[in-house]
């Protein structure tokens, strides 16, 4: 019994074994031809694969394999190739890289066209190139990514975000910023929480000829991005985490305390040359000096702080249905005291075949976010806004930063005993303290849905429908305690809490049409409505003095002061029409074109509806005869494109006029309460247009090793809507009313290119991209001063003739050398106020006198160029990454440096002034002498505080090792790669400030990008190390 029952397992096993089919080849690159090593070769469905050794040779066998089986070869960088086994026994594969593979499908408007069909400007970021950079905002991991596209952190704030600008600005008083759609649905209130890894690709439309099918919020360019979905096949389960440190990258260096006394008593003794000694100051003497610190405050105030990402993911399917789950958390500590943020996110994707025609499918993306923030930046309004970064810089280094009982110390005269200190030293705020007491806390909730459903009615036509919702809640708490010398800071304290709730749908009906005449002739064409509306609410209270500073007694109604509450609900829709045609001969003659028509609720009467169109034709060059046996170009295409795009992007109801209440009526001798009209409404307001010309060649060569791409736009954006006076005997509070009365020119050429060089075993690329890119207002009925840098002082002015937020100050001439000098020289200031060491300036109109009339046109935060570099190099299972971006010809004016330098107050200086500044006949003509008195002359808003912002930055340095198939199978995993990164490595800049990116100011957010490129002493980006690790089970 026990040979025969052994017979027959030797007869099982030579027949399962005899009877599984074995399947050999060779993969190679499709077009070096040299073989690929580590391509994965798997059987669909299963677990079954291998993959390609050292030769690029693979051996498949397996006894789940059958004439129907599906073999999938995928490599990173190469578009994955599906073949049907058949009853061959050996298949060789050709792979083609992502980056050239004309069939490869590309994100457009409502839908994908095959690379080669696409004739716009339009650019594609892979997840590898999002993933790594250690970043909150999936948006900062687009800078320096693609040409034509500028990203502009707006501080180095955990969770701030970022300003991103599509072929510069089009808009003087509306919004710049592009429209994001998270597959197939536009969003403002999801962008904080998605993550960077949730993300497949995002494609940006950059001119007219892509983007018009977006019609009216198309203006400033389009970025779509197409999240992860799951794939058919068993459960694969991936975690990537992230562990870090970040640390300030750059200080200003600042005088310690011994040059400070220096630097004091030089300008006392300078000044009382020319005051009445009852007006005179006390120099500080050695017995003054004897307790006195020297602490560096700005470097208190930073601190090093860790970082963390985690990410879970679940992907598989079957043949009908495919789903992914992925998790998130991010947490990042501010390197400035008391910052900090961290979110959660959950999505989840799923489609399904319900039938042969039908597929349904959902997608949701929920998550949640805390955020501890403080002031690290002016207040947009001339003030200091309680930033902790300017008070560091002006806060003095003699005064010791608490008292031996722990307390923070505010006023020097309070910590030495007399008040000869705080005018000795200043009176500014305590910048460590002000961290210890802050208070201010923002919380969201977003969430992102979508469902749809695809029917294919007929082979050439489909009806697809979708419905998304975007939501979001957020919340804001700040309580402002008081503390300091006799609780001068907040003398009153005060609580405010603001809720604002986001609900805003969209739902859009497509229908396509696909066919084919004969060999030659390729027909496609789109016909789509979309409806979106928009809806917000919010609520704004606040309460003041409250008794007892106790986090268990601080709410809304416990406060002894005056409360105010203000609420308020708005709401818009858009209606839309539009379509798209597009057409090739032979795949070598292109042409397209679309139509939208919107309608919109912000304008009213027959400015109600917009049409917006384009028109497109490409010519691949390479399919003609005379260019065929040309051997080393690969691919050669010419494209044009001309269109129309708009922008709606005003505030809601500027058509009407706006009313107030709490104003008051004197009547009959006693005062009432009623209602005034404060704005001024337009109800000629109509779209602004822009009609945009750009035209561009795409070109391969020697079998795609080198791929480049060169675009020219050209666009002017008309029916400008701008601010225009407002004359007070109209009545109005408001000093403005908009009106479509402007235009502003954007052009510039963009180039990108890559270089890749592969072999057996090693690879490497070098690529990069450069934009040049111009902008001039070319009429405006009023010009528009914005960049307040003081009460009632601005640093900047859009005029026709130049770029919006052009920097327009005196012209610094050097310094006075001696009383010949300035008595020869134009008229500053008042009568003997000028003397030898002063700051002297440019008389441009030559009339004999230096005032506001000499001010000109000095550059703008405007870059001229914008460039990215990119780096890698492959040796078998080690890989590197480099990274570097920067910009060049952009102007910041330093308006922290115009209140230390300046001597605004008792501040003080940095070593920069000190080792330069004016002592006599010939020592400097570059910095003033040491004096207060003079500051009305040197501090003017001149040259002196403008400087060149251009930079290249070594964004992010990566070294990975991916471990070889035998560790794997020894440790029971997929795949697996560790890696140690660096961010923020090096900055090469003549830029004296913190850092040149962080110059987007709360003045921004008041006054638009007219008022970029000012300096208030901003929260810098921080430099990074990480460690990082992917695996797949």
């Amino acid at each position: 019994m026990k040979r025969l029952l052994l017979i027959g397992f030797i007869i099982s096993l030579a027949t399962m074994l005899f009877g599984q089919q074995v399947i050999e080849g060779t993969v190679t690159d499709a077009k070096s031809g040299e073989t690929l090593i580590g391509v994965t070769v798997l059987l669909k469905g299963t677990a079954e694969g291998t993959v390609t050794d050292l030769n690029g040779k693979y051996r498949l066998s397996s006894p789940l394999m059958k004439d129907s089986s599906v073999i999938v070869y995928s490599f990173v960088g190469y578009s994955p190739v599906e073949i049907i086994a058949g009853s061959q026994t050996r298949i060789d594969v050709k792979l083609a890289s992502k980056e050239y593979n004309l069939d490869e499908l590309v994100v457009i408007g409502y839908g994908s066209a095959k690379k080669r069909n696409v004739l716009g400007a339009v650019s594609t970021v892979k997840n590898e190139d999002l993933t790594r950079l250690p970043v909150a905002d999936f948006t900062q991991a687009l800078q320096g990514r693609v040409a034509g596209v500028q990203v502009t952190q707006n501080t180095g704030a955990p969770g701030e975000g970022v300003t991103v600008r599509i072929r510069g600005s089009g808009s003087i008083n509306s919004s710049n910023d592009p429209l994001y759609i998270v597959d197939g649905i536009p969003t403002s209130n999801a962008l904080n929480i998605l993550p960077p890894g949730d993300i497949e690709s995002m494609t940006i439309l950059k001119d007219a000829s892509a983007a018009a099918i977006y019609g009216s919020r198309a203006n400033n360019g389009i970025v779509l991005i197409t999240t992860k979905k799951g794939i058919k096949g068993k459960t694969k389960v991936t975690y990537s985490g992230q562990v870090g440190i970040q640390k300030v990258a750059n200080l200003t260096k600042m005088v310690n305390t011994k040059d400070y006394i220096t630097i004091y008593n030089e300008a006392a003794t300078n000044d009382n040359a020319f005051l009445p000694e009852a007006l005179q100051r006390r120099l500080i003497t050695q017995e003054d000096a004897a307790n006195f610190a020297d602490v560096n405050y700005l470097k208190e105030l930073f601190r090093p702080a860790p970082i963390t990402s985690h990410a879970l993911t679940f992907s598989g399917g079957n043949e009908t249905t495919n789903y992914l789950i992925s998790t998130t958390y991010f947490k990042q500590q501010g390197i400035i005291k008391s910052t900090d943020y961290s979110r959660g996110t959950v999505s989840i994707n799923v489609n399904t075949e319900a039938s042969k025609w039908l597929t349904i499918g959902l997608s949701m993306l929920a998550g949640i976010s805390n955020n501890n923030v403080i002031g690290s930046s002016g207040d947009g309004a001339g003030g200091n806004g309680g930033s902790v970064i300017r008070y560091a810089f002006f806060r003095n280094p003699a005064i010791p930063v608490q008292f031996e009982n722990g307390t923070y110390v505010d006023r020097p005269a309070e910590y030495f005993g007399s008040q000869i200190y705080d005018s000795f030293l200043g009176d500014g705020y305590n910048p460590i303290g002000m961290t210890a007491y802050n208070d201010n806390n923002q919380k969201r909730d977003s969430y992102l849905g979508k469902t749809y459903i695809i029917a294919k009615l007929t082979d050439k036509l489909k009806f697809t429908t979708n419905f998304g919702m975007d939501y979001s809640s957020s919340s804001s708490r700040r309580f402002s305690p008081t503390w300091g010398t006799f609780g001068r800071i907040n003398g009153v304290n005060g609580l405010s809490i603001s809720k604002v709730r986001s609900a805003n749908w969209t739902e859009n009906n497509l229908l396509n049409y696909d066919t084919k005449f004969g060999e030659d002739h390729t027909f496609s064409a789109m016909l789509g409505f979309e409806a979106v509306k928009d809806n917000a609410q919010y609520l704004d209270a606040s309460d003041m003095n409250f008794p007892v500073q106790d986090e268990n007694v601080i709410f809304l109604g416990n406060g002894l002061g005056i409360k105010t509450v203000s609420q308020g609900v708005q709401s818009s829709t858009l209606a839309s029409f539009f379509g798209r045609v597009m057409y090739d001969y032979k795949q070598k003659y292109y042409i397209s074109g679309t139509l939208r028509r919107d309608g919109t609720s912000r304008f009213i009467g027959n400015n109600k509806w917009g049409t917006f169109y384009s028109l497109s034709a490409g010519w691949e060059v390479k399919q003609e005869d005379f260019l065929k046996d040309v051997k080393w170009i690969e691919n050669l295409k010419v494209r044009a494109g001309y269109g129309a795009v708009g922008n709606q992007n005003i505030k809601l109801y500027a058509d009407v006029d706006n009313l107030s209440p709490n104003y008051n009526y004197p009547i009959g001798g006693t005062s009432n309460s009623g209602y005034v009209q404060t704005a001024l409404g337009n109800p000629n307001l109509k779209w602004e247009t822009s009609y945009q010309y750009n035209g561009g060649i795409d070109a391969e060569l020697w079998k795609g090793a080198l791929a480049l791409s060169i675009d020219y736009y050209y666009k002017i954006t008309g029916n400008m809507l701008v601010s225009a006076p407002n004359p007070p005997s109209t009545g109005y509070a408001e000093a403005a009313v908009i009106n479509s009365n402007g235009s502003v020119l954007n052009n510039g050429i963009e180039l990108e290119a890559t270089y890749r060089h592969k072999k057996t075993d090693w690879s490497y690329s070098i690529g990069g991209n450069l934009t040049y890119q111009h902008n001039k207002v070319l009429k405006l009925d009023a010009p528009q001063r914005d960049g307040l840098i003081e009460t009632g002082t601005y640093a900047t002015l859009t005029a026709a003739g130049q770029p919006i937020g052009a920097f327009y100050l005196l012209e610094m001439d050097g310094i006075f050398q001696n009383e010949t000098e300035i008595l020869t020289s134009a008229i500053q200031g008042q009568s003997g106020s000028i003397h030898p060491g002063d700051v002297k300036f440019k008389d441009q109109n030559g009339d004999g006198v230096i005032d506001s009339k000499d001010r000109v046109y000095l550059g703008s935060a405007i870059p001229k160029l914008v460039m990215g570099i990119n780096l890698s190099a492959n040796f078998r299972q080690f890989d590197v990454t480099a990274f570097l971006q920067g910009t060049y010809g952009n102007k910041i004016y330093v308006q922290v440096n115009q209140d230390i330098e300046g001597y605004y107050r008792g501040f003080p200086v940095t070593q920069r002034y000190f080792n330069e500044r004016w002592t006599g006949e010939g020592t400097s003509n570059t910095q003033p002498r040491a004096s207060w008195t003079a500051k009305s002359n040197n501090a003017l808003p001149s040259s002196r505080f403008l400087e060149d912002g251009s930079y290249l930055r070594l964004k992010n340095l990566q070294v990975g090792y991916t471990l070889s198939k035998t560790v794997l199978k020894m440790i029971g995993l997929t795949q697996a790669r560790v890696y140690v990164s660096g961010s923020n490595l090096y900055t090469l800049t003549k830029y004296s400030g913190l850092d040149p990116e962080m110059t987007v100011s709360d003045n921004s957010k008041n006054e638009g990008d007219r008022a970029n490129g000012i300096d208030w002493g901003t929260y810098p980006s921080s430099m990074t190390f990480m460690l990082g690790v992917d695996v797949t089970f």
